[in-house]
């Protein structure tokens, strides 16, 4: 009898797995895939010649970490009121700038940036603008779970050829991970909070590992279109009825990506939002102690609060964030 070898074939039969599909939707199919934002930052700062970068003093300190794995020399730089860095005209030779699209409301200071200095030496930080385009010519990263229901993930958009990582996290973690998703989908947000710190600070180490399997799968299956929309109609709800009261100058011209709708006032809310079971994040209280009290990154930190306006809601959901907002101002 002779014996025929097949070729390796795909599991067939077993258990049921997840059920989904490629929509072909994914806005940036040749990005650079990572666990986090830190590591494809710190992956893009191995491939380039940086001895020093100017650094925004308002960003979380987790994403400092890379440059001092790396002794990266850090220039740090003040905001004004509008989010705009304040910067030499001019950068010194080996040095790079890196600028974050706050809240996704800054595209406008990018485009500014990106007209006065080397492309080359830009580094966007998309973390928080998932929908905003690469510039071309400048470098770009981003956090999908900041956006939709994922553990994991960063994307580095470069035109320098960066090597993708083949590291990636042991099963045991990855589920680990997701525990916080999956208690949410089965319980509420209070409930799966402990767990959502500790898949968090998972992500600390920044150590380049290449981006979990189910994340993979779960961003090919979102509807990146409908999300965007009804993200950004909420937003523009919102401002609709809060915007005269907003100390922010926002660009509704410009808008393609919030992250929330930061409401800057003389006093925050978010106390009196979080007793109604809206759970609203604040924006970065590390940084306190490279700033001062009279600075607007003081201000950004404790007068800002953020209005949730993600595609998870629609128009009474906002209007219930604004009933409260209205009893107490």
């Amino acid at each position: 009898m002779i014996s025929v070898l097949l070729p390796i074939h795909k599991e067939i039969g077993g258990y049921m797995g997840f059920d989904l599909n490629n929509l072909n939707q994914f806005p940036y199919p040749n990005s650079k895939k990572y666990s986090s934002a830190r590591s494809a930052f710190l992956e893009l700062l191995l491939n380039l010649e940086v001895k020093s970068i100017w650094m925004p003093k308002f960003i979380c300190d987790t994403m400092l970490k890379p440059l001092e794995i790396l002794k990266i020399n850090i220039k740090f730089y003040d905001l004004d009121i509008n989010f705009y860095p304040q910067i030499p005209f001019e950068l010194e030779r080996n040095d790079y700038l890196l600028y974050v699209n706050y809240f996704g409301i800054c595209t406008q200071n990018q485009e500014k940036l990106a007209s006065l200095y080397p492309l080359e030496k830009i580094i966007f930080d998309h973390s928080q603008a998932f929908f905003v385009e690469p510039f071309w010519g400048t470098h770009t990263f981003y956090s999908p779970r900041k956006f939709f229901a994922v553990a994991d993930g960063g994307l580095l958009v470069t035109e320098n050829d960066v090597k993708a990582v083949d590291t990636l996290y042991h099963e045991d973690e990855l589920i680990e991970q997701y525990k916080h998703l999956f208690i949410r989908s089965i319980s509420c947000a209070q409930q799966g909070y402990v767990q959502f710190q500790k898949a968090e600070a998972m992500l600390n180490d920044c150590i380049p590992k290449k981006i979990s399997p189910i994340t993979e799968l779960i961003l090919k299956n979102i509807n990146y279109t409908d999300f965007k929309e009804r993200r950004l109609n909420n937003f523009k709800y919102l401002h609709s009825k809060l915007g005269k009261f907003n100390q922010l100058n926002i660009c509704l011209e410009k808008l393609e990506s919030p992250l929330t709708y930061p409401f800057l006032s003389n006093k925050k809310y978010s106390e009196y939002l979080i007793r109604h079971k809206i759970f609203i994040p604040t924006y970065w209280n590390d940084c306190l102690a490279r700033i001062s009290n009279s600075s607007p990154e003081y201000q950004f930190v404790n007068g800002i609060t953020h209005l949730v306006c993600d595609h998870r809601y629609g128009a009474d959901d906002m209007q219930f964030q604004i009933d409260i907002m209205e009893k107490v101002m």
